[in-house]
């Protein structure tokens, strides 16, 4: 379906999401459900979908505009991105609730099917932390969905020495939060090269030093510094949510429910004697390490028996994923392997049930596409629609009016910009190049023949006169270039039959 960086699933090294994450949607969280042998949540009319550690509000934002027919709520954060999206976008289904949000109303939220509760845990005061857990069990309606994130023992136990020391580093900077970080990330950086002590005996924590520049300031800051950061084993955080009447359904990313998945051949004899997904998950996370985990929960029980377990999942909805090549998740599955090019050939036009998918057998189809989903070969999709007419000519439209603002957002936010799809019922990523090129035709009218000095003119008056060099103009017709490149007929073609762009 074209050649759009793949929607990567949460892995268990993730951090906090600073913005739009996949996971979230409640289209994956039915898929996380089914997998595992409980009941997705309908996806009609009038259901309701929360988050409660909303952080800058774009997520909320992006999923109100996916699912027009859900309530939705976001707490938990200032939600300021989300609010301007939101209202640039006109999303009137949309309530962002203040205050803490253990002390939210009983009447401020509908009974809840989905909820999000993902990087807050962590940052919580002891009593804070179980009235706010309370609050979140209350709001979920029995057999409702919940996501929850939490930074992880024993893999982020290295990091908690370090912050200690990254405290004393960086003490008289305390006053300027920005100079601090930047002092504490010259330092890490400079520890990391020399490879000694501390740093040489924790090859993950340099992984995650590493990733430290490349993240939100905000994220890295909270990680490093705030006072109240705690990290949980996951049998604590299972244990609280059972006292809410929650059963843990799986891991958020999808290929870590599966043994040969998450776990390299060596060590999986280690945790095939677990005598329960509890046991499995504990034994998983001492030997993989996870400094952050995703979990899904759900207020009830598993479906009864192996007939209503596949019965339910022959129902799920699947379909190509959206991006270059298959099997990006680096889970090691021979994407050229039978039964997949099968598989894609069947799913081509378009997404199918399981039990529905031509040209396999139903125990092949059900293996396929668990492995698949698992792999990052497929997505789970919100509902299947007719393929619309691919854009022909100049004609381009966006038709959603909160990618149009995401896209006139692009030229500040040079990050990947999520575009909603909301056939797939959740947002795929497009690289900054490709944002502004689509961004100056839909938005400017241009065509494709004059998008190329509609980009250069619009780069040129975002940088402020940075580019009136010859080499800086050089620079910005490169980018323009890249971005249109990938703008290709296939591309537009898989876009238009996910409600991304129209003609």
């Amino acid at each position: 379906m074209g050649n759009m960086p793949p929607m990567r699933e949460p892995d268990s090294d993730d951090f906090p999401p600073a913005g739009a994450c996949a996971a979230h949607a409640p289209v994956r969280l039915n898929a996380v459900a089914v997998t595992n042998g409980f009941l997705p949540r309908p996806l009609g009319a009038d259901f309701a979908w929360a988050d409660f550690s909303c952080g800058n509000g774009e997520n909320a934002a992006v999923i109100a505009a996916a699912y027009p027919q859900a309530r939705c709520f976001a707490a938990g954060g200032p939600g300021s991105r989300g609010r301007a999206l939101a209202e640039a976008a006109g999303l009137a289904n949309l309530e962002w609730l203040s205050g803490a949000v253990a002390e939210i109303a009983e009447a401020a939220l509908l009974p809840l099917d989905f909820a999000v509760f993902d990087g807050g845990l962590a940052g919580l005061a002891t009593a804070e932390r179980e009235s706010t857990l309370a609050r979140i069990a209350r709001a979920v309606k029995p057999g409702g969905i919940l996501l929850l994130g939490y930074h992880a023992l024993p893999g982020f136990a290295a990091m908690m020495p370090l912050r200690d020391v990254l405290n004393s580093v960086t003490a008289r900077r305390s006053g300027s939060p920005t100079a601090r970080l930047r002092a504490a990330l010259d330092w890490l950086a400079q520890a990391d090269r020399a490879e000694e002590g501390f740093f040489a005996d924790h090859a993950a924590l340099r992984r995650r030093v590493r990733a430290y520049a490349e993240i939100a300031e905000e994220t890295a800051a909270a990680e490093l510094f705030s006072p109240t950061l705690t990290p949980f084993h996951f049998a604590q955080v299972n244990a609280s949510m059972a006292a809410e009447g929650f059963t843990f359904a799986g891991n958020a990313a999808m290929r870590l429910n599966m043994l040969d998945l998450a776990l390299p051949a060596a060590v999986r004899p280690l945790v095939k004697r677990a005598r329960s997904r509890i046991e499995f998950e504990t034994l998983r996370d001492a030997l993989s390490g996870p400094a952050y985990r995703r979990d899904v929960y759900v207020r009830g029980a598993p479906v009864d028996g192996e007939a209503a377990f596949w019965a339910q999942h022959d129902a799920l909805l699947v379909g190509l994923a959206v991006g270059d090549g298959d099997g990006g998740d680096g889970c090691g599955v021979d994407a050229e392997a039978f039964p997949f090019p099968l598989l894609r050939e069947a799913l081509a036009a378009g997404p199918c049930r399981v039990g529905g998918i031509p040209g396999l057998i139903p125990e092949i189809a059900r293996d396929a596409v668990r492995v698949g989903l698992a792999a990052g070969m497929l997505i789970p999709f919100a509902r299947a629609e007719a393929e619309p007419a691919a854009p022909q000519g100049d004609a381009l439209r966006v038709p959603l009016a909160l990618n149009r603002a995401l896209l006139s957002d692009a030229f500040a936010h040079p990050a990947p910009t999520p575009l909603v799809s909301p056939v797939a019922g959740c947002a795929l990523p497009v690289t900054a190049e490709t944002a502004l090129a689509l961004a100056a035709i839909a938005e400017t009218g241009c065509g494709f023949a004059e998008a190329e000095a509609a980009v250069i003119a619009r780069l040129l008056a975002a940088a402020n006169g940075r580019g009136g060099s010859a080499a800086g103009r050089a620079a910005i017709a490169a980018l323009a270039r890249k971005g249109l490149s990938g703008l290709t007929p296939q591309r537009l073609a898989a876009w238009a039959r996910l409600g991304i762009v129209s003609g």
